[in-house]
């Protein structure tokens, strides 16, 4: 009974420590050096999480570190290619306002929508357009 009762622990253990290693995968961490903005919401220069609200869902949330606040972003859409084992945040910079425009990973990618001003600042000639990449972790 003693020897059973150890190899259910030891089970479950395995099967929680595996759940927990899968769970990381998901979640990636970037600092931010610049304020910016994603989906309608200011953000602050920080330390912040981007993943999968679940182990393979498609609900993508960005957190920030410091002050535990988040917002979910939309559905992520599964990657077939997985060039490299790192993502990146990409932001479109547009009249000094940095907006976070894609996330692309190893296992998932999103393209965030744009809002009334992206669209009227990208009809607009005079502004100075640059793209912006920063590493997840």
């Amino acid at each position: 009974m003693k020897k059973q009762l150890i190899q259910v622990g030891l089970t479950v253990s395995s099967l929680l420590i595996f759940g927990i290693a899968a769970n990381a995968q998901s979640q990636y961490r970037a600092d931010i050096p610049f304020d910016f903005e994603a989906a309608g919401k200011a953000w602050t220069a920080g330390v912040y999480s981007v993943g999968q609200i679940s182990s393979g869902g498609p609900a993508l949330v960005i957190r920030d570190r410091k002050t535990g606040k988040s917002k979910v972003l939309g559905q992520s859409m599964p990657r077939s290619e997985s060039r490299d084992s790192h993502g990146k945040l990409i932001f479109l910079k547009a009249d000094g306002v940095y907006t976070l425009s894609q996330i692309v990973t190893p296992s998932f990618e999103m393209k965030l929508r744009k809002t009334k001003t992206d669209v009227r600042m990208a009809g607009s000639s005079s502004a100075k357009k640059e793209t912006v990449a920063i590493n997840l972790h």
